[in-house]
């Protein structure tokens, strides 16, 4: 019974401590152009299971607009070449004139289709940020008149970082107890054994 709830426990830790490791892969993202600086982090890779016909997604990001943080920005990201637009982003009316700028440019999305695991459903769409340095022409749009705003060069900077994972504790503590138990466990059983020789 001993030796099968440290087993247990050992295999519980084993497998949890890989999953409190875990670091996710962020990408930063550096927006300047017209007078204005956006900086903001999302997740480098967005999964669509069961679904390649992606041909954008939406991401909303914590973003400082030049200096001042606190402020959420709404992004619309081609996932597949189209000729809306690369990117379009709703912002502050009060800092940029317009709800909304649109961006013509380079893809910043790479996409993967996946065979998914059951063979009748759609095959998984994975989208990941594109890492560089990319020239974009933005325009201001209004939703309500369609009033676009004079064409302005902006600069994209997006850059890998690895989200620095928290201290896996509940799992190096659950190791340890694994430790203290098996220790205890094998006591009592040499004890148990002295005890019978004698």
């Amino acid at each position: 019974m001993l030796k099968s709830l440290c087993s247990t426990l050992l295999l519980t830790s084993v497998l949890a401590l890989p999953l409190a490791a875990h670091a996710d892969a962020i990408d930063d993202f550096v927006l300047t152009g017209g007078g204005h600086t956006l900086t903001y982090s999302l997740p480098a890779t967005t999964t669509f299971p069961d679904d390649p016909s992606v041909e954008f997604f939406f991401a909303n990001a914590t973003t400082t607009i030049d200096g001042v943080p606190g402020y959420t920005v709404f992004g619309q990201y081609d996932a597949i070449p189209s000729q809306i637009g690369t990117l379009q982003l709703q912002v502050p009316e009060s800092i940029f004139g317009y709800p909304a700028i649109l961006f013509q440019g380079p893809l910043l999305v790479s996409t993967v289709f996946v065979p998914p695991t059951d063979p009748f459903s759609p095959p998984n769409l994975i989208a990941t940020f594109i890492p560089g340095t990319y020239d974009l022409t933005g325009a201001g749009q209004s939703f309500g008149t369609g009033e676009t705003g004079p064409s302005l060069p902006y600069t994209l900077t997006i850059t890998p970082q690895t989200a620095t994972a928290m201290t896996p504790e509940p799992s190096s503590l659950l190791l340890l107890a694994t430790g203290v138990f098996g220790f205890a466990g094998f006591a009592a059983i040499k004890r148990r054994r002295l005890h019978w020789l004698n």
